[in-house]
């Protein structure tokens, strides 16, 4: 595998913001040399922010972090780099030293890399390496997925079910390796990106700050060509934070996609003019 082809696997890492210094620098020069990177970064960064948007912060477990340091406390550690052996704690009377039991205490994901890595040849861990780098442009369109499908209710979306779908289809179209994105303000205020992949014949809009519509009225999607518009689906906005939805139909190459807003249940054809229109070419 070529050294480009390898910086590119660092896409999804770099938009995380998982990159250390030395690789971010490398990965950055890539950037300067390829329109394609540049474009799958992008694409990366918004899901982050939509997977950021979608989740309700919770605060942890009353009495974790006291669970956490005891658990700590007994816990062996490995020797440092050397062979040197950790100083043994000196045992204070009267102490009590039982941890308070874990929660389905498993070893983290990083200890657990860390003790593979012990005994890794460097052919092993370089194969290793490129398995974890590899799929994390998969990883993040799936952690979204998991997020819209968590606050499926602060997306417009009726119910669970519905909100699952969006989110499969949605990191689906993220990940597309042709996924093209384009921004457009709307009226009245905000923006609304498109996706689009023509290898998927889908696509789906991202709107941040879209009000919400008086009873009896509902947004509609439509994609708009020389031969007039079709509709492409109905929706209501977020409760709050960004509108997601993916398009009804398959996106054709120059399609339009537009957002009017409709009487409730959706038109045969516009009744009133877009309040955004995002061309795909």
């Amino acid at each position: 595998m070529s050294d480009r082809n390898e910086l590119h696997l660092l896409a999804g890492a770099y938009a995380l913001g998982a990159l250390d210094d030395t690789d971010r620098a490398r990965f950055e020069e890539y950037l300067l040399t390829s329109e394609e990177a540049r474009t799958e970064v992008a694409s990366l960064s918004d899901t982050a922010v939509i997977l950021g948007l979608a989740s309700t912060p919770e605060a942890p477990p009353a009495g974790l972090k006291g669970r956490l340091m005891a658990q700590i406390a007994v816990t062996p550690q490995l020797a440092p780099p050397g062979g040197t052996d950790a100083p043994v704690p000196t045992a204070v009377p009267g102490a009590d030293t039982t941890a308070a039991p874990l929660d389905n205490a498993e070893p983290s994901a990083d200890a657990a890399r860390a003790i593979r890595k012990s005994s890794e040849s460097p052919a092993q861990a370089k194969a290793t390496a490129r398995w974890y780098t590899r799929p994390a442009t998969v990883l993040l369109a799936a952690a979204a997925a998991v997020a819209l499908f968590v606050g499926g209710n602060l997306l417009g979306l009726a119910n669970a079910n519905d909100g699952q779908q969006l989110a499969t289809k949605f990191a689906e179209l993220t990940s597309a390796s042709d996924v093209q994105r384009s921004v457009s303000p709307v009226a009245g205020g905000g923006t609304a990106t498109l996706f689009w992949s023509l290898d998927l014949e889908r696509s789906a809009v991202v709107i941040d700050k879209l009000p919400a519509l008086p009873a009896g009225k509902t947004y509609q999607l439509w994609y708009i060509d020389t031969a007039g518009a079709k509709p492409a689906g109905t929706f209501d906005a977020a409760r709050s934070g960004s509108t997601v939805r993916v398009l009804d139909g398959a996106i054709v190459s120059g399609d339009t996609v537009g957002i009017t807003v409709e009487p409730s249940g959706g038109s045969k054809k516009p009744t009133t003019k877009p309040i955004v229109a995002i061309p795909s070419a």
